[in-house]
């Protein structure tokens, strides 16, 4: 293998892939400057992907999102000291912020491998007598297996969802809402953001999904919350993806299992563990996961 077929090999494993959006972004920032000491603005930026990508560039608020992650990495400077932004970039900024990818991407491998030697530990200590016991015990009925459960009315919901996905859940685990259906209701209350607050506090990841389809009447009281929560290290992320066609709408925790909202009038929605639907579930998830993804952070949005 050559040695640049190991960089690239390197790169695509740490994350930084020639073709993902934020490696183009810095791709068209280094090509318009003209020294490594420019710093270089958005009009000038978003000239030079449209060189690079033509119609491909991207919306605005996608680039922005790039630029802030890319800073966030360690891979650019900004210069905010001005009413316009500059951008810059340069050999010894990227070599710093690579090392450090690669410091992060050996630690998240070593912590892989740690639970994948405990996985066959646990596969090679296991015996298939005692399985196939506990395989008959589950096709008997001596032991339980979650099944749905279906609630109407938002009280009976709230009910369900403390239940079903709040219950048990500790550090690591990480929190899914779709937003549009919530709209309707008081769920931003104080009682139910202090539990919030514990949750994240205990080191639950929370991830808000915005389809701008209603969300907006809350939007704001959501901003200074992110602002608030992200300024006490709390994992709590929330991006807007446009949409105007439905999609599920249901909270989860992990991919346990999802509550889903059913119908809107009358409320009513329906705990799906996984075991029961699985296609559906991970549907639902793909779907959540591929908006999140392609979306844009609340506090980066302008709409």
């Amino acid at each position: 293998m050559t040695t640049e077929l190991q960089d690239e090999e390197v790169l695509e494993i740490i994350g930084l892939g020639k073709t993902r959006k934020d490696m183009v972004v810095l791709g068209a920032l280094l090509k318009a400057q003209k020294k490594p000491t420019d710093f270089i603005n958005f009009k000038t930026l978003r000239e030079q992907l449209a060189i690079d990508e033509g119609s491909r560039k991207g919306k605005d608020p996608l680039i922005y999102r790039s630029l802030s992650g890319l800073e966030k990495e360690g891979f650019l400077k900004i210069d905010k000291s001005g009413h316009k932004h500059g951008y810059n970039s340069n050999i010894s900024t990227i070599e710093k912020a690579i090392a450090t990818s690669i410091s992060k991407k050996i630690k998240t491998l070593e912590k892989e491998l740690k639970e994948v030697d405990s996985e066959v530990a646990l596969i090679a200590d296991m015996s298939s007598d005692i399985m196939a016991t506990s395989m008959i015990d589950l096709a008997a009925g001596k032991r339980k297996i979650e099944k749905p459960v279906f609630a109407q009315g938002w009280d009976s919901i709230l009910k369900l969802l403390d239940d079903k996905v709040y219950k048990d859940i500790k550090k690591g685990d990480v929190l899914r809402y779709t937003l549009e259906w919530l709209s309707q209701y008081d769920f931003m209350n104080q009682k139910r953001m202090k539990g919030m607050q514990r949750l994240t506090e205990k080191g639950v990841e929370i991830q808000s999904l915005d389809h701008d389809r209603g969300e907006r009447e809350f939007r704001g009281q959501y901003k200074k919350l992110v602002t608030e929560w992200r300024n006490k290290g709390y994992k709590i992320g929330y991006r807007v993806f446009p949409r105007k066609d439905s999609t599920y709408q249901f909270i989860a925790r992990n991919t346990d299992g999802i509550l889903l909202v059913v119908s809107e009038s009358p409320l009513s929605a329906t705990w799906l563990p996984r075991n029961t639907n699985s296609e559906l579930v991970d549907n639902a998830i793909e779907s959540f996961d591929n908006d999140y993804e392609s979306g844009t952070d609340i506090l980066d949005f302008e709409g």
